[in-house]
């Protein structure tokens, strides 16, 4: 059975904080404490302002949690970046898929809510296990060298920069707040999104590896979606903190919503600084798409919504595509005169 569904969302650490004051805080600790250049924009996310994001926010969570549940996934393929937490700079591969055993990780829902707010890696409430899918992993991982991607394999839960976190944030604050139950298994696969090395993934080999990865699972008798974290443009703590792409994000929307994902391949095929930061996330969402293009050519995503949130340093979205049902083995046994 072929991947069935496909969602993307932005994980910005604002994004898991409910109240205007968990907004501001985020605010204070990447931009004030930081001494960053502001752009005119903050001064407009009024406290208002921020009520009206976090509500929006909270709905746009539970409706990528719905349109999950009701799809009923036996599997969900997890593409994300690591910023330094599984990964340190002794080895950083462009691409990665973890085969191994179940993981633990560490969420920051409604931490940064609580007064004083809270340090999940040092609290138990924090954390949980995520459970592996290894049979969907080795066939992956043994599919993308036969499609010709020289990947990396990580057979072991070791992470280098930040032992405390656990499984990278691009997977553990979006699982939590998205997925039917914890119990979900996952395939987890990491996408280099760091602009800092000269060698690293353009938008077409992000394509053709969302492309690889749809072909690998036709074979799967299992229901999968796959999901990509992070993006949208943002350069949290650089020289463009809190101005955020707004052109950039709803010309990358607007081919997920009209189907032409064929287009993204366009992207990171040339040194920009705003594919810098945090914007090259954006890569985990072209391999998403890539492999939706796959299963159902010109298949049009739904955004579920858009903000520029300044405050919380990054262009802020969330799209899924409705599921693609496999036909029926009636239908496929049907001699074509028939249909």
């Amino acid at each position: 059975m072929p991947i069935q569904m496909g969602l993307c969302s932005s994980h910005a650490p604002g994004l898991f904080a409910f109240t205007a004051k968990g907004w501001e805080l985020v605010h204070q600790r990447l931009h004030v404490a930081r001494g960053a250049v502001l752009s005119r924009e903050i001064a407009e996310e009024t406290p208002e302002v921020l009520e009206s994001y976090s509500a929006r926010n909270k709905r746009n969570w539970e409706t990528m949690h719905q349109v999950l549940t009701d799809f009923k996934p036996d599997a969900l393929i997890a593409v994300i970046g690591d910023q330094r937490e599984w990964f340190d700079a002794s080895n950083i591969p462009n691409i990665c898929v973890y085969d191994g055993p179940d993981m633990w990780t560490v969420h920051t829902t409604g931490s940064l809510d609580e007064e004083p707010p809270a340090i999940p890696t040092d609290d138990p409430r924090f954390h949980y296990q995520v459970h592996v899918d290894q049979e969907l992993s080795h066939s992956i991982a043994d599919g993308l060298l036969k499609e010709g991607f020289d990947i990396a394999v990580s057979s072991k839960m070791n992470p280098l920069s930040q032992p405390k976190r656990g499984v990278p944030h691009g997977l553990g604050n979006t699982a939590f707040n998205r997925f039917p139950s914890l119990d979900l298994p996952v395939v987890l696969i990491f996408v280099n999104v760091d602009d800092g090395p000269p060698a690293i993934l353009n938008g077409e080999r992000c394509y053709e590896l969302g492309q690889a990865i749809a072909r690998i699972c036709e074979s799967s008798g299992k229901r999968i979606a796959i999901y990509g974290s992070g993006g949208m443009s943002h350069d949290p703590g650089g020289p463009r903190a809190s101005w955020i792409d707004q052109p950039l994000d709803l010309w990358f929307m607007d081919q997920l919503t009209g189907g032409t994902m064929n287009n993204l391949k366009s992207m990171f095929s040339f040194p920009s600084e705003n594919f810098k930061g945090g914007t090259g996330e954006l890569r985990c969402w072209v391999t998403v798409a890539g492999a939706i293009d796959y299963v159902s050519p010109g298949h049009k995503a739904h955004m579920v919504d858009y903000f520029a949130a300044h405050k919380t340093t990054t262009g802020s979205g969330w799209a899924y595509w409705p599921a693609v049902e496999a036909p029926s083995k009636t239908k496929e046994m049907e001699p074509a005169s028939s249909r």
